[in-house]
């Protein structure tokens, strides 16, 4: 039977963010997700205005495309420090991102089959969906944790868990330049293109990788892809 890989997440302490910055984050968060369905995504959805709902294009690169909306949104910075940075900045500098992260998301890998997929993919259901919603829901038990994949196949999950708590911790630690480091090599771009993107030198950008743990998590990724393969 066909496998599907459903993502599901929500804003950390969403109630503690002021309207209009809500307001212009949730906004900023569909745009992305509509981009990423260029190449990561078959469909998304967003609704209650905290949460999102996606189905990777394939179980294997399920890890990859969280992690990718999970460094969107803790390298997100809200309009007014962006203004506030650029101000004390030199015309056409560069934010560079040395602060702790503003915004985290929990976000629920479910991998198996699906039942029916409508137009919605909040009025879908199956295996994968429930995999992933029930996972979410005891996400939110637990403070300590942001990142959960689960199937239905218990050695597979045995062997994926210590990976997915590794990566979850390593992300917690990151401040918002290693996020929008890790954001840009997760969508395969190579170090001279992320130093022009961000008017930087090739050194601080290996420097970037170096305090985001860049080769473990890329081994990681590259791990847990070549396990769904199989």
């Amino acid at each position: 039977m066909e496998q599907h890989a459903i993502i599901t997440g929500d804003i950390v302490a969403s109630r503690r963010i002021a309207p209009l910055q809500k307001e212009m984050l949730y906004s900023d968060i569909d745009e992305f997700l509509r981009s990423l369905k260029k190449k990561w995504l078959l469909d998304y959805e967003t609704y209650r205005g905290d949460s999102i709902q996606c189905e990777a294009r394939s179980p294997e690169l399920s890890l990859r495309v969280a992690l990718i909306i999970k460094s969107y949104v803790m390298a997100y910075t809200p309009e007014e420090i962006k203004k506030k940075i650029l101000r004390s900045q030199k015309k056409d500098a560069v934010p560079k991102g040395y602060f702790n992260v503003a915004f985290d998301i929990r976000l629920a890998i479910g991998i198996g089959a699906v039942d029916f997929i409508k137009r919605k993919l909040s009025s879908s259901d199956g295996p994968a969906f429930q995999l992933s919603g029930e996972a979410l829901d005891n996400l939110k038990k637990d403070d300590n944790r942001r990142l959960v994949f689960k199937t239905a196949n218990e050695p597979l999950n045995a062997d994926i868990e210590p990976v997915i708590y590794l990566l979850d911790a390593l992300t917690q630690k990151w401040t918002q330049n290693q996020a929008i480091l890790v954001l840009n090599k997760l969508q395969n771009k190579k170090d001279e293109e992320i130093a022009k993107l961000f008017k930087i030198s090739l050194s601080a950008v290996y420097q970037r990788k170096k305090t985001a743990q860049w080769t473990a998590i890329e081994k990681a990724v590259t791990y847990f892809e070549i396990k769904l393969k199989k």
